[in-house]
């Protein structure tokens, strides 16, 4: 028999016993299960299960296909839940962030002369809206029909964090620094930014970077396997230099929007942020394939993130 002790912040230890089992019978699931048959509102997916560790950090016991002995969590073993909170799905998560740029920048251009008083919206106004538009119309389709996410779901207040930066970002700043009179067609008369060339190249550049980040992530969809199989690395275009080209055709495409307007404030704080969030990433990833590939096949030479810069 096995016997598991849980340690619940706020609520009494639970002694959980699977009778006539090893250890190397009970799986991940099979323990959330049996929690959840304790604490009814404790469904599986805002269990967070913890294997104490003597020095360091605990264990988390994520993955529910193992088993108690796989973590070495034997027989007495004495484990700590956390409560997760109530959770929402990771794709959920995705389309709630990227859904309020898509309609909050026509929306701001639209009612900026309420704000800013009459005005003509410039070429560039115009063509920042539709190109942010169909960037967040990308990512949603993208997150609705090719990411394949490794976590089901994520807790609720990430839905209202992530809309928080992306409506207010790519939404509410973008829509007070660039939609207001100083961008307007009379402003930009006679300018750079009134030139037709000026404003055709970076827009071709900007849907060349939005063509090459979408191969990218059929690229990368096309290299998911089975939980338990080994990983395999990107090879696909842009990743011979980059180990995540991804994110450096993402930044490229931002940083076409920043120099299209000439240093919009809204398009640069947007810039930082992001690429400040992707460098973190990128770390991590970079981290990950150096300790499960050979390090002179992969990462070997390539970059993390920009090329030839990070």
């Amino acid at each position: 028999m096995v016997a598991i002790t849980i340690a619940v912040p706020g609520k009494p230890t639970v002694n959980l016993d699977f009778a006539d089992k090893h250890p190397s019978d009970v799986t991940i699931k099979d323990l959330k299960i049996a929690i959840q048959a304790k604490f009814p509102k404790l469904l599986p997916n805002r269990q967070r299960i913890l294997l104490p560790a003597t020095s360091g950090k605990p264990t988390p016991l994520t993955d529910e296909s193992k088993t108690l002995q796989d973590y070495n969590a034997g027989e007495g073993a004495k484990l700590k839940l956390k409560d997760l909170g109530q959770q929402v799905g990771y794709r959920v998560l995705y389309l709630w962030e990227y859904v309020g740029p898509i309609f909050l920048n026509p929306l701001l251009l639209e009612i900026s002369t309420l704000i800013w008083g009459k005005y003509e919206p410039s070429t560039v106004q115009l063509t920042v809206r539709n190109l942010i538009v169909i960037h967040f119309i990308k990512r949603f389709l993208e997150s609705a029909f090719v990411h394949d996410f490794s976590r089901a779901t994520v807790p609720l207040s990430f839905v209202y964090r992530n809309c928080a930066y992306y409506w207010g970002i790519c939404g509410l700043l973008i829509g007070l620094t660039l939609y207001r009179p100083a961008y307007s067609a009379q402003a930009l008369k006679g300018s750079l930014l009134s030139n037709p060339k000026w404003i055709t190249f970076w827009t071709i550049f900007e849907l060349s970077a939005e063509l090459l980040n979408l191969n990218s992530h059929l690229h990368l969809r096309s290299l998911r396997r089975p939980a338990g199989q080994p990983r395999i690395y990107p090879t696909g275009l842009g990743f011979g230099l980059a180990v995540c080209a991804n994110y450096w055709f993402e930044l490229l495409g931002v940083l076409a929007l920043v120099i299209m307007t000439g240093g919009d404030i809204g398009t640069i704080t947007y810039l930082l942020i992001g690429g400040s969030f992707m460098k973190t990433w990128a770390d991590q990833k970079y981290a990950r394939y150096k300790k499960e590939f050979d390090n002179k096949v992969f990462p070997g030479k390539r970059y993390k993130l920009f090329p030839p810069i990070y």
